[in-house]
């Protein structure tokens, strides 16, 4: 008994130190992405209340609000490599920086983005209802900040990388983003990254192969899969050349992580994330170091703990 327990001891041993020396060199530290091109920190508990963002703000050294061209410009200063924004299509078939379904809780308009024509969705005041006091307060209110163009920030950054959370769910919508990104950026299409819902993923793989679009639906299958057999140095087909966001909370739990787990995503097109959203950010400077990136709109806590 002891020599066939001996046995197994030594073979499941020579696996896992087959799988040490196998696993693959790091090819890059991780990277910074501006959460919906930086913003305001949210209090997430009260945003749960009603869903408004704008009324869900907490006071910090944060200098502008989301998906607008002053935040980007924030965030491209501070050394972001990737810019991530929230964008709609509009009645009249442009597609604009913002992210609520709704004008009413961050603007001084009214009704559905999607039933908004660009020309006054852009005359808009984008500042008009943040608050971070439950509306003592609205600093900013009539400081300059409007809806913006797609083609305006993209034209603004070349050579900048950015991830598109389409909003829109309809096949109009992935046609209009498809046509305007090859007709217009076609030499820039690795530089995009699109996040949809699975029916958009589905749309895209079929009519958009050169385009990367990732899902919330297909993030949690890869996870699911790299938590059932990670382990075994296999790399799930879900999780190959694709970014890959994890709740700061879930990494813990995931094979190899921090170095070994993004060593391997970098061997098969991936890279990790950190999805930190408009919270306080931490100090990730070991996790940056191992390969992993960090999603966050917090920009000031990039100038001052990762810069």
């Amino acid at each position: 008994m002891f020599k066939i327990f001996a046995i197994f001891l030594s073979v499941i041993s020579g696996f896992f130190i087959f799988i040490f020396i196998n696993t693959p060199e790091l090819k890059e530290s991780g990277r910074l992405v501006a959460y919906r091109g930086g913003g305001q920190i949210v209090d997430y508990k009260k945003l749960g209340k009603d869903g408004c963002t704008a009324k869900a703000i907490v006071q910090s050294e944060n200098a502008h609000i989301e998906n607008t061209i002053e935040s980007i410009r924030d965030a491209n200063s501070a050394g972001f490599d990737v810019i991530h924004i929230n964008i709609h299509r509009s009645k009249d078939n442009n597609f604009v920086l913002f992210h609520d379904w709704t004008l009413d809780c961050a603007t001084n308009g009214k009704g559905e983005v999607a039933a908004s024509e660009a020309s006054l969705l852009t005359e808009l005041d984008a500042g008009y209802g943040y608050t971070f006091d439950d509306g003592q307060h609205f600093p900013f209110r009539n400081k300059g900040y409007r809806i913006s163009h797609l083609t305006t920030i993209l034209d603004q950054y070349p050579h900048k990388e950015f991830w598109f959370n389409l909003k829109n769910n309809d096949e109009a919508s992935f046609v209009a983003l498809h046509e305007l990104l090859r007709s217009r950026y076609g030499d820039r299409l690795s530089d995009f990254v699109i996040i949809s819902s699975e029916k958009g993923v589905n749309w895209f793989q079929r009519e958009a192969p050169r385009l990367k679009v990732i899902s919330i639906e297909s993030t949690k299958e890869c996870v699911k899969q790299y938590m059932v057999y990670g382990w075994s140095g296999i790399f799930p087909e879900a999780c190959s050349n694709r970014p890959i966001l994890i709740p700061p909370d879930k990494a813990k739990y995931l094979w190899g992580y921090p170095r070994r787990f993004a060593a391997l995503a970098q061997e098969n097109g991936s890279d990790i994330y950190l999805w930190t959203e408009h919270r306080l950010l931490q100090d990730h400077t070991l996790d940056i170091e191992n390969g992993i990136g960090v999603v966050t709109g917090d920009v000031h806590g990039v100038k001052t703990i990762l810069r």
